[in-house]
């Protein structure tokens, strides 16, 4: 598709980031935000599919630029270069030619990417507005530190572990379509499911997670479960979706196996019980939705990350996790504990009270006035 072009008249912001849904879901909450004060937003966002197929369905202005990971490697290294080149230079372009009222960076190597050119055209007075930074994870990774030396404004989703890294913890924003819209039977129902019976909900994030693909199959195959006690919703990535609904089908366990599923709100809405990875976003959508969740964190990050932006819902009480192995033993593990928090309705009412303890539901409005001011200082149009 060709992306369209950043609307000419209003205010307007640029949202910077992507390579993830975990990236582009907060810029959404917050461009909803922006939306009901008159604000225009434009994306910019990485070539990756899942950014344009994700922005596409939300019906927002977007365009992907050549950014590129950074890499050691010497011809990952050149495209990284090459592509932070190109990028800048869109920027610049871009930025000369519509106004910019503000400039929402979302971290990663998108935002790293376009940096330069944000500052060039700040520098050149190009920009009415600040570019401020939202750190999504606890541990501020590599270009979030590059990013930040240059922002206007710093905010983070989470407490880090960096001190004095933000000037003001929001909370995620959370979209609207990764809130629950009804009851759990509602939710069922129009993913497909049986609306009485109870919901493990699996999934990998965006991209799916092979080796939770792995885990289920193991389950599976150990018999572990009754499989007349649950049925299972899982986000399988791009990843042998066909074997999993056939496997599923073998141990006789009602399942809807989806690649992707953009309203993530129905999904939690309907689960009972989740097995998830620990992403910034997965780990927000948890705590905004109340759900009971058994993490298993990505476990090849050298910083751990998601295991640091699961610890503090495991604090409180609402949630477990599992280190993922990738074996055997891990996959039982996860068996025994949803088993376990399926049987005891007591356990999963106290912890879903300690996840609603936690919830941050301001914070999309909280960054779109960080980056316009507080609704009412700035009119459509001016």
């Amino acid at each position: 598709m060709t992306p369209d072009s950043p609307p000419r008249t209003g205010p307007r912001v640029l949202i910077v980031g992507g390579g993830s849904g975990g990236h582009i879901s907060p810029g959404l909450a917050v461009a909803e935000s922006l939306a009901g004060r008159g604000v225009h937003c434009h994306f910019l966002c990485s070539q990756r599919s899942i950014d344009s197929t994700m922005l596409t369905q939300a019906g927002v202005s977007f365009e992907p630029v050549p950014a590129r990971p950074f890499s050691t490697r010497p011809q990952g290294l050149l495209k990284c270069l090459l592509g932070m080149h190109q990028s800048s230079r869109r920027v610049k372009t871009l930025v000369s030619q519509t106004p910019c009222d503000g400039v929402l960076m979302l971290g990663g190597f998108v935002a790293a990417s376009t940096m330069p050119g944000f500052v060039a055209s700040s520098r050149a007075g190009r920009l009415n507005g600040p570019i401020v930074l939202l750190n999504l994870d606890r541990v501020p990774g590599k270009a979030n530190r590059r990013v930040a030396r240059h922002a206007d404004v710093v905010l983070s989703a989470v407490d880090t572990l960096q001190s004095g890294f933000a000037s003001r913890i929001t909370g995620l924003p959370i979209r609207s379509a990764a809130q629950r819209p009804g009851t759990p039977e509602h939710c069922r129902e129009a993913l497909g499911l049986q609306p009485d019976t109870p919901v493990i909900f699996v999934t990998g994030a965006s991209q799916g997670a092979s080796s939770l693909n792995r885990l289920m199959q193991r389950i599976l195959e150990a018999h572990c479960m009754p499989v007349d006690s649950y049925q299972v919703l899982h986000l399988s990535g791009s990843q042998a979706d066909a074997a999993l609904e056939q496997q599923y089908a073998q141990a006789g366990v009602p399942a809807v196996v989806l690649p992707f599923l953009d309203h993530m709100g129905l999904a939690w809405g309907a689960a009972t019980v989740a097995i998830s990875r620990a992403g910034a976003n997965s780990v927000g959508e948890v705590q905004a939705n109340a759900v009971p969740t058994i993490f298993l964190p990505y476990p090849h990050h050298r910083d751990r990350h998601q295991f640091h932006n699961a610890q503090p819902l495991v604090d409180a009480g609402g949630a477990c996790i599992v280190e993922d192995d990738d074996d055997h033993q891990t996959a039982m593990a996860v068996a025994e504990l949803t088993r376990s928090l399926l049987g005891d309705s007591s356990k999963r009412a106290a912890m879903i009270t300690a996840l609603a303890a936690q919830s941050t539901q301001e914070a999309a409005d909280q960054v779109a006035s960080t980056l316009v001011g507080p609704p009412g200082t700035r009119e459509a149009g001016s």
